[in-house]
């Protein structure tokens, strides 16, 4: 028999009980309790006293600490453990727990408890005790707004906060599916963001860089660790918003359901009278106006009431937990109740403006709230000593399967630069374990596992069939028993890209002509919706790279005529990417007509259609600004990977003019080895300028970099590697050495910015010994200390290919300066160095090195010294006047003086065209006069200086007067440049 009291629907066991209505104000008697009640003298006893019923002055948080508080006699206690034993059901609980909360007497506790344990014992129904409870409320509650303190006086809050708890621990705390597999043991990482932006490769805290993985959704400030029981704390604001953010995959959905299932335990955020789950993917949600059709309820009644409750306390005491906000529409209205709920006016007569929330995203869509939040907190990803305990518990102590694993994972960069995602590696592990201990070696490959072994599990559990599951990808090698299924399922995957829903509801099924029983095959989880008490449930992929498979498949099923115009109206759709990734890996971009498929390579090489999607790709990329990021180019590469077609390759490169810039945008290591790979075999004949500068590319990232050049088929290819601002070390110039030292490849370096050290500069000189490609080598502020390390000279000793070597921002000490002048002396390639900033002090005692590099070395064209000190340039003046290549010499802010420029003037006789010395403000008028008077007759080559303006307007006079006398000897003007 079910109850139904002012719309609550509360399941009852042979217990009829009827409330009859009483006027307010009439005082409360056992008599009136008895017949309204329907309860006997028996029930009561004469434990209850009239004095035992006034209203409510002491309210606990839970049954437990009410009993510790009353010092029952050993006989009560008797009755309390009686009381537990014989309770079955979480209503009796409630309803003990809400007598004891709001049918208490302050002096006589253990006469009204007695009274209590009376009823429940003899009814064994704690509806009856809630029921009397709520009578006695209404009869003690005055009509007055509540207070804070007076919520917990309410009975229907309560009962729904009690509802609320055995929802979140009871119904959500089991998953609709056993895939993939998932350790018991949850542990959250978060990190408190702060407000400082940091830079892709200046990231001097360890534990920010583990935080930074190359992805998209990166997030590039400063963050502190935090648990998850703080992350309100040291928020003043009166509306407490804190946004979660990670990655996809990272557990923010499953954080949000942990967060209230803590809460229901008592073991979490107990300041808040109830916390509401509200999944924005839901479809209820999506289209919800009122604050009641976001309430878990069991029916409309009970939101309704409910829902006045709340706005009568403007919120307070509710924390509302919003799942998924990068999830909803983008056209969702603004007077959607979701978009109210996270964009108030933060008004005093704001319904809501009390209320706590915590919203989560990932980072790549959260930008809009930023603005509106107290604080930021993300949920970071495994480290690698995480991710072997994940990995343990998921394989149950199998140390020699989890070693396994770890190798299979560490030779496969697909695998290896995702795994740090707990549901990631959950896959991972479901692969592992499905494919005889071995991994695919590509993002098709693992999420075509991923729906094979779906399909395997479906026929043997479900079907009792061994028969093997076949290509994904050709309905007609699939067990007819699946065939079907499988074929719709795509039409239902493809449905979702194409109207960008990542849910399905029964009314998607119904527009498709679809059973709903496709569902039975493991492809989507069945998930209750919260509302309508479960009756209601929506559909999703297990995995959004699982749709975004599938409807790949069966967009290459289609006529070729097909997939143009489908792709043609996808090119702006925010799934494309992956949705066409997916489609290279399948058809490796080839035509799927059976008679072009059968004719050689050479004659139709790629579809029109792959050829005009590539151009609008290319074209819309190449458009936007120099760091800005080009997330859809890299897409596009990582499908040439997929797909191993060179001539595709080829025709990319072409339309690229041979320059791939991708600075400044983010790339993880599978990225790093689809445009290593791209990169060696679009180059041949041509010079290819890759730009991969603040790519977050780090050393994982140049392993795979690496291993994607060394497939490079051409002997001739040659590229120009910027590197910079990517916090590459040591470890990642091995991987760059080992390519410089066994291929011609690269043929410009520039590894500006990466704290590769001493030590990786070692290594990588020593693969520069032999190497006869690299003519320029930029390590500018790589953190190297060269007082005496030998490295770059021997290398200039030996090496003789070399022809551009920038050491700025490097110190070099007297003794390195000296070694690196004797290895220059006889060096044969090098014609530019510079070594600006370099620390160093050139005087009479060390400048000697200068002049007998000058006087020996016959190639060096150009030498920068700016930034450093010069205390004498006699040295190099006297070099200057035997040397015969130098052709620009650059002493900027080096503080030289009058005497300095005095000195420098004599050796000014020959070959140089250019001259730098700007910034050298303690020189005056009468140095410049010292200049002038000597280039009026020497230097012929000189075609122009650069000065400082301090003395601008004299300066030029005195060259005016210079030049005329140039002019007069047949010596061609000088142009003064001011800086």
């Amino acid at each position: 028999m079910r109850a139904n009291h002012k719309g609550y629907d509360i399941p009852t066991q042979n217990i009829d009980v009827e409330m009859a209505t009483k006027e307010q104000n009439k005082e409360l008697t056992i008599d009136d309790l008895k017949i309204e009640m329907k309860l006997t003298d028996e029930q009561l006893n004469t434990a209850i006293k009239e004095p035992d019923l006034p209203e409510v002055s002491a309210c606990f948080d839970n049954t437990d600490d009410y009993l510790e508080k009353l010092e029952l006699s050993p006989g009560q206690k008797t009755d309390v453990s009686e009381v537990k034993a014989k309770t079955r059901l979480n209503r009796t609980q409630a309803g003990m727990k809400l007598a004891l909360e709001y049918w208490l007497n302050k002096n006589q506790l253990q006469a009204t408890f007695q009274a209590l344990l009376l009823i429940l014992l003899s009814l064994l129904k704690g509806d009856v005790a809630v029921r009397v409870c709520e009578y006695l409320s209404d009869k003690y509650t005055t009509s007055c707004p509540p207070s804070r303190e007076k919520i917990l006086l309410n009975p229907k809050l309560s009962l729904y906060r009690d509802y609320l708890r055995s929802r979140y621990i009871a119904q959500l705390s089991t998953s609709a599916t056993q895939w993939p597999p998932v350790a018991t043991n949850k542990v959250f990482k978060l990190a408190m963001i702060q407000k400082e932006k940091i830079q892709r490769g200046r990231i001097d805290e360890e534990f920010v860089s583990l935080t930074i993985t190359g992805k998209i959704d990166d997030i590039l400030h400063k963050k502190t660790p935090i648990d998850l029981m703080n992350i309100f704390s040291d928020i003043g604001d009166a509306r407490k918003f804190v946004l979660i953010e990670g990655a996809p995959g990272s557990g923010k959905s499953t954080l949000a359901l942990h967060i209230c299932q803590k809460w229901a335990e008592g073991k979490l955020f107990q300041e808040f009278d109830i916390i509401v789950l509200v999944r924005l993917r839901d479809p209820l949600i999506i289209k919800a106006k009122t604050i009641a059709e976001l309430l878990p309820c069991i029916d409309r009644n009970m939101a309704n009431d409910i829902e006045a409750i709340i706005i009568s306390l403007y919120g307070k005491g509710v924390l509302w937990v919003l799942d998924g906000w990068d999830e909803l529409p983008s056209d969702l209205p603004r007077d959607s109740i979701s978009n109210k709920l996270i964009r108030p006016h933060m008004s005093q007569t704001e319904v809501l403006h009390e209320s706590t929330l915590i919203v989560t995203s990932r980072p790549s869509s959260s930008a809009g709230l930023h603005p509106l939040v107290s604080s930021r907190v993300e949920v970071l990803g495994f480290t690698p000593h995480q991710l072997e305990q994940y990995f343990t518990e998921c394989l149950k102590g199998d140390s020699q399967a989890v070693q396994t694993l770890l190798e299979r994972i560490r030779e496969n960069p697909v695998v290896e630069g995702s795994c740090y995602l707990p549901l990631n590696a959950s896959i991972v592990v479901n692969c592992f374990l499905s494919d005889n201990h071995s991994l695919p070696t590509s993002n098709h490959g693992i999420f075509t596992s991923v729906v094979q072994s779906s399909l395997k599990r479906y026929l043997q559990d479900r079907l009792g069939k061994t028969t093997p599951v076949g290509d994904i990808t050709s309905p007609d090698s699939l067990p007819s028993e699946i065939r079907t299924q499988s074929v719709q399922m795509c039409q239902l995957a493809y449905h979702g890209i194409k109207k960008n829903k990542v849910t399905f509801s029964d009314e998607d099924f119904f527009n498709l002509s679809i059973p709903k029983d496709i569902s039975n095959i493991g492809l989507l989880q069945t998930v209750p919706s919260i509302f309508r008490n479960g009756r209601l449930v929506y559909y999703c992929f297990l995995h959004l790279a699982v749709q975004e498979l599938l409807a790949a498949v069966h967009i290459s099923l289609m006529s070729p005529k097909q997939q143009i115009s489908v792709f043609q109206n996808l090119f702006g759709n925010p799934r494309f990417s992956a949705v066409f990734q997916f489609y290279a890996g399948i058809t490796k971009l080839r035509t799927s007509r059976p008679i072009l498929s059968k004719l050689p390579r050479f004659l139709c090489p790629v579809p029109a259609t792959v050829f005009d999607l590539v151009r609008n790709v290319v074209k819309s990329e190449k458009e936007k600004k120099y760091n800005e990021p080009k997330t859809l180019l890299l897409s596009l590469i990582n499908c040439l990977y997929e797909a191993e077609d060179l001539s595709l390759c080829t025709f990319v490169g072409n339309l690229l003019h041979h320059e791939l810039n991708l600075c400044g945008t983010a790339m993880n290591p599978i990225d790093c080895l689809s445009v290593g790979y791209f990169s060696s075999i679009c180059t041949n004949s041509n010079v290819l300028k890759l730009g991969l500068g603040s790519c977050s590319i780090d050393d994982q990232g140049c392993k795979f970099l690496a291993r994607g050049f060394s497939k490079c088929p051409h002997t001739h290819s040659k590229i120009n590697l910027y590197l910079f601002n990517n916090s590459i070390h040591e470890e990642g110039i091995h991987h760059i050495a080992e390519v410089l030292e066994n291929t011609t490849l690269i043929s410009e370096l520039d590894l500006l910015g990466n704290p590769i050290g001493n030590y990786g500069l070692s290594t990588l000189c020593e693969a520069l010994l032999a190497n006869t490609s690299l003519k320029i080598l930029n390590l500018s502020n790589c953190s190297l200390f060269l007082s005496d390390h030998g490295a770059i000279p021997r290398l200039l000793s030996t090496n003789s290919a070399l022809e551009v070597l920038i050491l700025l921002r490097n110190p070099v000490g007297n003794i390195e300066l000296k070694n690196l002048c004797e290895a220059l002396s006889t060096n044969t390639s090098l014609n530019s160095l510079n070594l600006n900033h370099c620390s160093l002090t050139i005087s009479d005692d060390n400048g000697a090195a200068l002049y007998q590099l000058l006087k020996k070395n016959n190639v060096l064209k150009h030498i920068s010294l700016t930034g450093n000190t010069v205390n004498s340039c006699r040295h190099i003046a006297a070099g200057l006047a035997v040397n015969e290549t130098l052709r620009t010499l650059k002493i900027n802010e080096c503080r030289l003086t009058d005497e300095s420029i005095e000195e420098l003037s004599t050796g000014l006789i020959n070959n140089i065209e250019i001259l730098y010395i700007w910034g050298n403000n303690s020189i005056t008028e009468e140095g410049m006069k010292t200049l002038a008077r000597h280039l009026a007759t020497h230097c012929s080559e000189l075609k122009k200086v650069f000065i400082s303006n301090n003395l601008s307007f004299c300066i030029k006079t005195i060259f005016r007067e210079a030049n005329k006398e140039r002019k007069r000897s047949g010596l061609t003007g000088i142009n003064v440049a001011f800086v």
